[in-house]
């Protein structure tokens, strides 16, 4: 699958089942995640998901988008902040094939801001690297202590 026919479309209604199915799998992922959330029900998935589809507002994400290839099937999802965070997720059976970096350049290419962000966890190797590739220096270090 050709690079020069990955597309990002906005996130519909009806894209709500395989977010939700994407979710799970990163769920899925060792440190995939900067927290460790427990998977939430699908109908609060659903929720979060029309709230930012009817309720923008009110959102913290500002886009969000599915990856697709030229035959509209879903690769996976790529979304900005309002706070210009980038968080992107390839499912993965298209992972290690540059979808991921595809994606975060189309969203920064149509959401121009004079700076980007992307939080990931300190022992994603992969992560970090494709960081790195689109250009994102380390700024900050997150630590964290819990009180299980």
């Amino acid at each position: 699958m050709s690079l020069s026919k990955i597309k990002i479309r906005s996130v519909e209604e009806n894209d709500i089942p395989i977010l939700y199915d994407m979710l799970k799998e990163f769920r899925e992922i060792p440190y995939a995640c900067i927290h460790e959330r427990p998977l939430p029900p699908y109908d609060d998935s659903k929720k979060y998901v029309s709230k930012f589809l009817y309720d923008n507002d009110n959102h913290e994400l500002d886009k969000w988008y599915v990856v697709i290839d030229s035959e509209n099937k879903v690769l996976g999802s790529v979304n900005l902040s309002k706070k210009n965070y980038i968080s992107y997720q390839i499912l993965i059976p298209f992972q290690g094939n540059g979808f991921g970096k595809k994606s975060v350049e189309l969203l920064i290419e149509q959401n121009p801001r004079d700076r980007y962000f992307i939080s990931v966890h300190n022992k994603n190797e992969i992560s970090q690297n494709l960081s790195k590739k689109l250009g994102f220096t380390l700024k900050a270090l997150i630590l964290e202590k819990s009180q299980d």
